[in-house]
């Protein structure tokens, strides 16, 4: 593997972690707002158990008690 190949690859790399940062600050608000985690699974393209697993470290005052969608 050359030089650039590994730096080209930390990249790719760097970009990934990147953008799955931002899905997981957007789920956050997203439930934040009271937003089903079935929907927002769907819009940002993460699983549903990641959702959850999100949903378990946001404080439960947080969330508001009944979303404001519940379909579409």
């Amino acid at each position: 593997m050359t030089w650039q190949q590994t730096i080209d690859e930390e990249k790719e790399l760097a970009f990934e972690d990147g953008k799955e940062a931002k899905a997981v600050e957007t789920a956050e608000n997203f439930l934040r707002e009271g937003l089903p985690p079935e929907m927002i699974a769907r819009c940002i393209g993460l699983p549903l158990e990641r959702v959850m697993q999100i949903a378990e470290t946001i404080p439960a005052e947080s969330i508001p008690k009944k979303a404001v969608l519940t379909s579409i």
